[in-house]
């Protein structure tokens, strides 16, 4: 069921004054989401890239994601954390090259974004991501689909398909994300640099923002409305509630369940394996895979993935890609395109 965004609230109250131009360029001061002239720059469904939005129900939770193309169905995960940084937006550069060949559906994650928060606050975990997850795909009955996701979205994709290999035509995992083997022994690169740069707590918006800057390889790699949109999302009443509420929960109640609900997947995909085709991509200069001390990045979270994958699954294939930080789909976006496709096709042939 699509949700117009006639609904009642915040943000249609700012788009049905008839002040307009004053309660737009309000809705924009209190969000951080004005341009130069005060006017509010971002649009009511927080799109980007010329690109729009619409809204489905997901069991009780109002959910963003995008939709183009036809074909074969594929689902795109972001990363990011829980009503911070990161939505579906991430994946605008991409979406519509993907959208040549295959029927996109780019998705924002529970609690990011402009997707509601759970209802259950137990939600507010990895585990809760991925029954969300898999509730939109039976939602939109899409069947069997190519799962792509990047870094924390990476591990909800993955453990996705260890819960529900059912639905699972592909998996592509992007860049060494949460939830993965470690990178290496000590902090990294990027460890060391948001120590040094990033003086917000990683709770805050403005911290993740630095966080998220500082993974881009590229200085183009996000643009003015992409972070005004990222921003305007972040300074929602439901994305502020998330990040209190889960900050609340405290270290130890937040971690212990998502470490057992990790483990039992990880368990799960070493004893069963993953009989679907299986996609790692990783970029030479994301320094998240970088150790501090070593010279060159020795990307060891990304093989000790391939190696637990592919000890049991013939069809896992790593494609390394040079001159790319954390977020190569977007520095790179015509590559990834084409290797990701490409990767589908050659299994399409051989199944």
């Amino acid at each position: 069921m699509m949700i117009p965004w006639s609904d009642p609230g915040w943000h249609t109250v700012c788009a049905r004054s008839t002040l307009w131009t004053l309660v737009l360029s309000l809705c924009g001061l209190a969000s951080g989401a004005g341009d130069a002239s005060g006017q509010a720059s971002v649009s009511p469904t927080a799109s980007v890239a010329g690109l729009e939005a619409t809204f489905v129900d997901v069991e009780g939770v109002r959910t963003r994601f995008y939709e183009y193309g036809d074909g074969e169905p594929m689902v795109l995960v972001h990363g990011g954390g829980r009503g911070t940084t990161s939505s579906a937006n991430n994946w605008s550069p991409v979406i519509p090259l993907l959208a040549k060949r295959f029927h996109v559906y780019a998705v924002d994650k529970s609690a990011a974004g402009m997707t509601g928060n759970p209802k259950d606050d137990n939600d507010l975990s990895r585990e809760g991501e991925v029954k969300h997850m898999y509730q939109f795909i039976q939602t939109m009955q899409l069947g069997q689909v190519h799962l792509v996701g990047h870094s924390s979205g990476g591990a909800l994709v993955f453990f996705l398909a260890v819960e529900h290999p059912e639905i699972v035509r592909t998996l592509t995992v992007v860049a060494h994300g949460p939830g993965m083997p470690a990178a290496g022994d000590g902090p990294s690169r990027h460890d060391l640099a948001e120590e040094a740069t990033c003086k917000a707590p990683q709770t805050t918006y403005e911290g993740r923002k630095c966080r998220l800057e500082l993974l881009a390889h590229t200085p183009n790699t996000f643009d003015e409305e992409f972070l005004r949109a990222d921003g305007w999302m972040a300074d929602l009443p439901k994305s502020r509630q998330a990040r209190a509420k889960y900050a609340a929960r405290g270290a130890q109640q937040q971690s212990r369940p998502r470490e057992d609900y990790r483990q039992r997947m990880w368990d799960r995909a070493r004893n069963e394996g993953l009989r679907v085709p299986v996609l790692i991509y990783a970029a030479k200069q994301d320094t998240l895979s970088w150790d501090a001390d070593e010279p060159a990045a020795m990307m060891r979270g990304e093989l000790g993935f391939f190696d637990i994958v592919g000890a049991k699954n013939p069809r896992v294939k790593m494609i390394v890609v040079n001159e790319a930080g954390h977020f190569p789909y977007r520095e790179h976006p015509e590559r990834f395109s084409a290797d990701v496709t490409h990767f589908i096709d050659f299994w399409n042939r051989h199944p």
